[in-house]
C-alpha cells in the first residue's frame, strides 16, 4: 500500500506482439531489395522504370510502418531495432548494384556501409546494456538524403549531375549522423 502523500504507480502497458502490420510493411522492405537488384541488373528501360517505382514505394514503407505503429499498434523493441536494418538493406543493395553497374562510384558505397556497420554494432553492444537507440532527427535526415540519392541514380530520366550532387550531400550527412550517434551512444554507454 501507498504511504500517504504518495501515488502507486501502474505498472507499464504490454509492449504489443513483433507481428502486425508496421514490422510486416519493413519485412515488405527487405524483401524488395533482391526485385530492385534483379530488375537494374536485367537491365532495359522498361525494368528501369519498374526499379525505380518499386524502389520509391519500398522507401515510402518507412514513413507509413512508423505512422501505423505509433499511430494504433504501439511501437515494438523488434520494430525499432528491424527499421533502421531494413532501411540500411534497401539503400546499401540499391547502391551496390548501382556501384557494380558503373553507375556511381564504389567509395560512395563503401563510406555508407562502413558508417551502417559501425552505427550496426554500437546498437548491438547498446542493446546488451539495455538501451534501444532510436533513430535521431539527424540520422533520419541521412536516410532521407541517401534515398533521395539513390531515387534520382534509379530514375531512367534526369541530369547525372544532379544525383552526383545528391549523392554527395548523403555522403556528407552519413558521415556527420555517424559521428553524431557514436557520440550520443558513449553518452549511454557511461549513464549504464
Amino acid at each position: 500500500m501507498a504511504a500517504a502523500g504518495q501515488t502507486r504507480r501502474s505498472p507499464p502497458p504490454p509492449e504489443p506482439s513483433w507481428r502486425n502490420w508496421a514490422n510486416a510493411l519493413t519485412v515488405l522492405r527487405v524483401l524488395l531489395v533482391p526485385v530492385i537488384a534483379w530488375l537494374l541488373v536485367a537491365g532495359g528501360e522498361s525494368r528501369q522504370w519498374w526499379a525505380f517505382g518499386i524502389f520509391v514505394f519500398a522507401a515510402l514503407t518507412d514513413s507509413i510502418d512508423g505512422w501505423v505503429a505509433r499511430r494504433s499498434l504501439g511501437v515494438t523493441r523488434w520494430g525499432q531495432l528491424a527499421d533502421p536494418a531494413a532501411d540500411k538493406a534497401l539503400i546499401v543493395g540499391s547502391l551496390t548494384v548501382l556501384a557494380f553497374l558503373g553507375r556511381l562510384p564504389w567509395w560512395a558505397v563503401a563510406i555508407i556501409v562502413v558508417r551502417e556497420v559501425a552505427v550496426t554494432v554500437q546498437r548491438t553492444v547498446l542493446l546488451r546494456s539495455g538501451y534501444v537507440m532510436p533513430a535521431s532527427r539527424f540520422g533520419k535526415a541521412k536516410t532521407v538524403s541517401q534515398v533521395i540519392a539513390v531515387t534520382l541514380y534509379l530514375a531512367p530520366v534526369g541530369p547525372s549531375w544532379f544525383a552526383d550532387g545528391a549523392l554527395m550531400v548523403a555522403i556528407a550527412l552519413t558521415v556527420a549522423s555517424g559521428v553524431e550517434y557514436a557520440f550520443r551512444g558513449r553518452r549511454l554507454l557511461r549513464g549504464a
